[in-house]
């Protein structure tokens, strides 16, 4: 799940990279609301069936996860 981190690398497209102003969620391309339901539907897959890795679940948990923490990081910044 640290390896969900690497989604970060998308604020490298931004000018400024940090800005205290601005939330992640839906400005980011891997912060966009569609991809946050990409990671919500990763979590829910039924991988048995589909033969998929099992690990992908928890990289959707993962995602999850950051988006979460950095909606919070953003509200509660303000």
């Amino acid at each position: 799940m640290l390896a969900t981190m690497v989604v970060d690398a998308d604020h490298l497209l931004a000018d400024p990279i940090f800005d205290p102003d601005r939330m992640s969620i839906g400005f980011h391309p891997l912060h966009s609301y569609i991809a946050i339901t990409i990671y919500v539907i990763m979590c829910f897959l039924p991988y048995e069936k589909l033969h998929l890795p099992w690990w992908l679940r928890a990289v959707g948990i993962g995602l999850v996860f950051h988006m979460i923490t950095d909606w919070q990081d953003y509200v509660l910044w303000l």
